[in-house]
């Protein structure tokens, strides 16, 4: 068995790769089988948990759920396996009281571990992360945070709350010392796969060395619209119920939605 484990980061054209797989799925089915964060609800939910708690025991969680989410792939089926979920590296930074990767190094040890003894010592295992310039990323994750949560803080002050979180390239390193000769671990910056009409997939299915011609141009998704981060600011800093904010929330993002607005302020494949 052939695995690629592409475990993000968050923001980092996961939904493009995911949403890309899901739309060429006959054409794809032949070559490889696939599993994203859907599938892997439970392993998904249990390394949310470790990152916000990292005890002992919901890294075990984490691995039993793993383990349990990778029974449904067939034995028999293509012998090649990408797996991509953010949420395998556990929560949005900046949610939940998680402010860092800290946990992501221990996870995929985790991860590497119930692959091997789900699919055999000789499964060839390669993890990859894609990553982003770090400017970009903090907005991406600053406008997600907004979306989801009553942040109060400004871009400037968020960053300062995320100075150990936003630091990919380090993470990497770690993981990849953790896994040691057990895996291959690399990364791909998101900024050199805007150049493929494919995006992130064109990148995943060149190391798995899968055949893209004929595959139509993926769009860019979870765009984020030019302004809106600024008025989901001003929505949280008001004196709105947590009710009303949240319908307030909705509006704008549907007000954005309906514009079909095409100038982007973040035009990377997120």
């Amino acid at each position: 068995m052939r695995i690629l484990l592409h475990p993000g980061f968050h923001k980092t054209g996961t939904s493009s790769l995911q949403g890309g797989v899901q739309t060429q799925t006959e054409r794809l089915s032949e070559f490889l089988q696939f599993r994203n964060t859907a599938d892997l609800r439970e392993s998904a939910r249990a390394a949310r948990r470790f990152s916000a708690r990292p005890e002992r025991i919901n890294l075990w969680r984490f691995a039993v759920a793993f383990r349990a989410d990778l029974a449904s792939v067939p034995q028999d089926g293509p012998q090649t396996l990408l797996i991509s979920s953010e949420d395998l590296c556990g929560t949005l930074p900046g949610l939940r009281g998680v402010l860092s990767y800290d946990a992501v190094p221990l996870l995929m040890n985790v991860a590497v571990a119930v692959l091997k003894s789900c699919f055999g010592n000789g499964a060839e295992i390669t993890l990859w992360f894609t990553t982003r310039a770090r400017e970009s990323w903090l907005r991406s994750v600053w406008y997600q945070n907004l979306r989801a949560q009553r942040l109060t803080e400004d871009f400037e002050a968020f960053r300062l709350l995320l100075a150990r979180a936003d630091e990919l390239d380090a993470v990497v390193a770690r993981v990849a010392a953790r896994i040691g000769s057990r895996g291959r671990v690399i990364s791909t910056p998101i900024e050199t796969c805007g150049a493929s009409p494919l995006g992130p997939l064109g990148a995943a299915l060149d190391l798995l060395d899968i055949p893209t011609e004929g595959l139509p141009p993926l769009p860019a998704r979870n765009a984020q619209p030019e302004g809106a981060a600024e008025e989901l600011l001003a929505l949280n800093r008001s004196d709105l119920t947590d009710e009303a904010l949240v319908e307030a929330k909705r509006e704008v993002l549907r007000r954005y939605r309906r514009a079909g607005q095409t100038r982007l302020a973040d035009p990377q494949r997120t």
